[in-house]
């Protein structure tokens, strides 16, 4: 299928050519709007789409992708999942990135009908709508558990990706007939190009690679993803792995990495552990300069943690020697914005 193939699409049960697309000229100031936008730059002459990266790879950059590449990771998903024309699928995430353009571009590849919100932390809150496929970030994931999970056991897929999942979420959904995923990818590589199931009898602690890619890591055991339908050249990341047959452990991203007295201690392996006491508490691990250590651990959060560490599974050089009590940023994704002091 080639990307200029594409001629239509099904959005809100009403389909939309190219040319109807590309005459309208008042877009709706919402997220229709902004998924009609994105839709007039797809069916523009230009062979590439300009996207922000996340800065999984480096510093954040835009950069341009063949829209080729798109309609080849949109087949990946649509052929993993059995994403037939009669599926609905629900875009509830912002278009303007990565996940919510490959929403549109899977439901263009495999014919189906695409709802579209606009984006809220608590997406299926009074949804009377069938649903067969979600993508969510871990926050929307909670607060559907919370507030809707009836809706939520009506889906039959739900990726869940842009951050990490809380193991306390994990834990409440085991008996969901919903089949959930925690998606592993990028800007860079046109989505995920790793799912790791979350439920049911094939749950796993691994991320494991879609068919189409084959992932290394590098000296610094960061993982390096090749695929070469999607992009000419191996991308290299700064997600340090640990590779299993079948796919890989995520431990944490290099650029979070504390040196501590000369001991590299990851942050988000600490966070995971207190996430299992603390489910409900915003914080997370950073560093701060030290006279002695050269860095310490800290621990950040919006309200006082009152923690026993005999209690948490952590090596003692990993207990945060303090605790900052301040406001803690999301960026628009929902992922924390990580300080160091």
């Amino acid at each position: 299928m080639e990307y200029n193939s594409l001629t239509h699409i099904w959005i809100n049960e009403q389909k939309f050519t190219k040319k109807d697309v590309l005459a309208q000229l008042d877009l709706p100031n919402n997220h229709l709007g902004e998924v009609l936008a994105f839709l007039k730059e797809w069916f523009s002459s230009s062979k590439d789409v300009v996207v922000q990266t996340s800065g999984s790879t480096g510093t954040p950059k835009k950069i341009a992708i063949p829209k080729q590449s798109f309609v080849e990771s949109a087949k990946n998903t649509c052929e993993y999942f059995s994403l037939q024309p009669e599926t609905n699928a629900l875009l509830c995430i912002p278009v303007k990135y990565i996940g919510g353009k490959m929403m549109v571009i899977r439901a263009m590849v495999g014919g189906y009908n695409l709802w579209v919100d606009d984006p809220s932390s608590s997406p299926l809150k009074n949804n009377s709508r069938h649903i067969d496929f979600l993508a969510i970030t871990p926050m929307q994931a909670a607060n559907c558990l919370n507030d809707s999970p009836q809706e939520l056991e009506q889906i039959k897929h739900i990726l869940i990706g842009g951050g990490v999942v809380n193991s306390s979420f994990v834990n409440q959904i085991q008996s969901f007939s919903t089949q959930f995923y925690s998606t592993y990818g990028m800007t860079e590589t046109v989505s995920h190009i790793a799912l790791k199931k979350l439920n049911g009898p094939e749950k796993s602690t691994l991320f494991e690679t879609l068919p189409t890619y084959s992932i290394d890591v590098n000296d610094d055991n960061c993982l390096v993803i090749y695929c070469p339908t999607l992009f000419s050249q191996p991308i290299e990341t700064n997600d340090i792995v640990r590779l299993s047959q079948g796919g890989f452990e995520w431990l944490g991203r290099k650029d979070n990495v504390i040196n501590s007295g000369g001991i590299k201690v990851s942050p988000e392996r600490i966070e995971e552990q207190i996430a299992k006491l603390f489910p409900s508490t915003l914080f997370y691990i950073t560093s701060q300069q030290d006279e002695q250590l050269g860095e310490k651990v800290l621990l950040v959060s919006q309200e006082k943690m009152e923690i026993d560490w005999e209690k948490i599974a952590i090596e003692k050089y990993e207990i945060p020697k303090e605790q900052l009590v301040r406001k803690i940023e999301l960026t628009p994704t929902g992922k924390i914005k990580r300080e160091k002091f």
